[in-house]
């Protein structure tokens, strides 16, 4: 898979994604990884119809997109997770990632606001620590034209 993005945003497919980071990036095809989502015909049909005909979509088991990650396919992608952890299980499945894009991360209970885009809790600052470790740079922009900035600069505790 030519893979050109990884982002983390709990949104998944919107606006940031198809006009921007797509556009940006001359992205010609979309993968949302989540298990969850694979099972769910609604919300699959929902995200959907919000990506132009131009843009290929598919939906990925985290199991199946590690698998995925290693073919040959010229197609410039974009893989769109909704957690960190699902980003490590990927990895740790023999998915291939360089850098991670860590986007929306939206407050409910239990997390803790980090920036104005960025929520966590304990899970997530867990994940993000591993996924250091394992040399995977994590990078933090809303949008391809917002300043690019190492999330050690926002999350300064994942750094141990």
């Amino acid at each position: 898979m030519n893979i050109q993005l990884i982002r983390i945003d709990d949104r998944l497919i919107h606006g940031q994604v198809v006009v921007g980071w797509s556009k940006a990036l001359d992205i010609q095809r979309l993968v949302v990884v989540n298990d969850e989502i694979t099972k769910n015909n609604m919300r699959r049909t929902l995200m959907e119809m919000a990506v132009p005909a131009e843009l290929k979509v598919d939906f990925f088991e985290i199991q199946e997109a590690a698998l995925a990650s290693k073919d040959d396919s010229k197609e410039r992608s974009l893989l769109l997770f909704a957690s960190p952890m699902d980003v490590l299980s990927y990895v740790k499945a023999g998915g291939t990632a360089q850098s991670i894009n860590v986007g929306g991360m939206h407050f409910c209970d239990g997390k803790t606001q980090m920036s104005k885009t960025i929520c966590v809790d304990s899970a997530d600052m867990a994940a993000f620590k591993e996924l250091k470790k394992m040399g995977i740079e994590l990078e933090t922009r809303a949008i391809p034209g917002d300043l690019r900035e190492i999330l050690e600069k926002v999350i300064p505790e994942i750094k141990n």
